[in-house]
């Protein structure tokens, strides 16, 4: 263990609390061990390991892992609960520093450092509040939520995974990634010693490291993003409408669409809206599947790890050393923070992480920086997804008690989608708009303010 550098306890205390995995469980894995070993089968591609495992499923939980981990895990799209950073307050020792030199180390501990204690002043609590607060019980307005965007991924967290037995294979490709394998390397060892011999085998058989050099293909796509531009329509489906009307019709009638186009005529477009309307009110949501639509967003990593927790969406990201080796990108500063008194302080900070892990960068790789990241600082990322999705997603981050970020990002979506179907995203509206309030106790109580909103989109 490293000696407790002066100014920078932290560090040698962190070393003491390594991540641990807790309540492992897996249904299947032995079965298909024990098959393996007693047909003596050495062999497996691929798809046919990944057939084995879907009798398969497997439990845990993570404890002490940074934030960095718990975003890569989160992108294999299994199911994940997390620690909240807008509902948890941080203690002053929440991190785990990237192992570095020792004059390094000092530095990054001292920029750490003055990040919590940053996050800490700006979300102060007023004297005598206890339970779940809301902006105002804050001394300077700036709620946890906002306050957070200052601490960097080497932030501690826990998280509990549940994967289908296929998601093994992913796990597996992320821990041996050359990019990431290094980042993975405690997790995958923590979890390797539950595994069975034979499947440990089976696995390094198939799944080789991931193959990075598609990510240029991306790239046109990115360069269409940027941060007045961060929801961008890169594609969509032709006539929507017309789209999910002739797959609503095709469960139900004998003709086939070019005899139901024909039929129709020139009032195909106004009888597609028609069918949707009906037929998305009877509560069949399954036919909004058949629109499809691809955007490119660009968001802080507090949104980026909200975003990849909706699992049904594909997508893809640019590399994390994109926002390294761009260090004039701007970074999302919450409003409370800007028209508060921290504002300065805050840029100011924000730029000596930028420096500081440029040089660690560059020194000594991608793994090492990685920490070093920021909430506040922003990724683009292209998402292709369906109605049924949105509709689902939209409902759910427009509500006045999404967070604030991903909320303007999904108006702004609401929008665009709106300009391609009225009718099909008529009801991708927040909860009190449709019927009840799901938010509870915890409603937000502004329905007639949130009506009048949504009567401008």
């Amino acid at each position: 263990m490293r000696k407790k550098n002066k100014g920078h306890a932290i560090y040698g205390e962190k070393r003491e609390q390594p991540m641990k995995t807790v309540g492992f469980e897996e249904t299947g894995l032995r079965e298909i061990s024990g098959w393996l070993e007693n047909y003596k089968i050495e062999q497996l591609t691929e798809p046919e390991l990944a057939e084995l495992l879907k009798t398969a499923n497997i439990f845990f939980v993570l404890e002490g892992i940074n934030r960095v981990q718990s975003m890569l895990l989160c992108e294999l799209k299994a199911s994940y609960v997390q620690q909240s950073q807008r509902y948890v307050s941080l203690g002053p020792q929440a991190y785990i520093l990237p192992e570095l030199e020792p004059y390094f180390a000092a530095q990054a501990g001292e920029l750490v450092n003055k990040a919590f204690d940053l996050y800490h002043r700006m979300s102060e609590l007023k004297e005598g509040f206890s339970g779940r607060p809301k902006r105002e019980n804050y001394v300077h307005n700036i709620p946890i939520e906002d306050a957070r965007y200052i601490l960097p991924l080497a932030t501690k967290t826990n998280l509990s995974v549940s994967l289908p037995g296929p998601k093994l294979i992913d796990l597996y490709k992320l821990c041996q990634n050359e990019q990431y394998k290094e980042t993975m390397a405690d997790i995958w060892q923590s979890l390797s010693v539950h595994l069975p011999a034979s499947l440990l085998k089976a696995l390094a058989r198939v799944a080789g490291n991931n193959n990075t050099r598609v990510i240029g293909f991306f790239e046109q796509y990115f360069s269409k993003i940027d941060t007045e531009n961060n929801m961008v329509l890169l594609a969509a489906y032709k006539d929507l409408d017309l789209k999910v009307a002739l797959g609503a019709l095709t469960s139900t009638q004998s003709r086939t669409s070019k005899e139901i186009l024909e039929a129709w005529g020139e009032e195909a477009e106004q009888k597609a809206r028609g069918v949707v309307q009906r037929v998305l009110g009877y509560g069949h949501e399954s036919i909004a599947e058949q629109a499809r639509t691809t955007f490119g967003m660009m968001c802080s990593l507090a949104t980026y790890h909200q975003q990849i927790r909706h699992r049904l969406p594909e997508s893809v990201r640019e590399d994390f050393s994109a926002i390294i080796t761009e260090p004039e990108r701007p970074a999302v500063v919450p409003e409370s923070i800007r028209e508060s008194q921290f504002a300065q302080e805050f840029l100011e900070l924000v730029q000596a992480f930028k420096e500081f892990r440029l040089e660690v960068y560059r020194r000594f790789g991608l793994a090492k920086a990685l920490p070093l990241l920021l909430n506040c600082e922003q990724i683009k990322m292209i998402i292709s997804t369906n109605a049924r999705i949105d509709l689902e997603m939209l409902a759910e981050r427009t509500c006045m008690n999404a967070q604030w970020e991903i909320r303007d990002l999904a108006i702004k979506k609401l929008k665009i989608l709106r300009g391609l179907s009225q009718t099909l995203y008529e009801r991708a509206l927040p909860s009190c708009l449709t019927g009840k309030c799901r938010e509870g106790k915890l409603s937000c109580g502004k329905q007639k303010e949130v009506k009048e909103l949504f009567q401008r989109i």
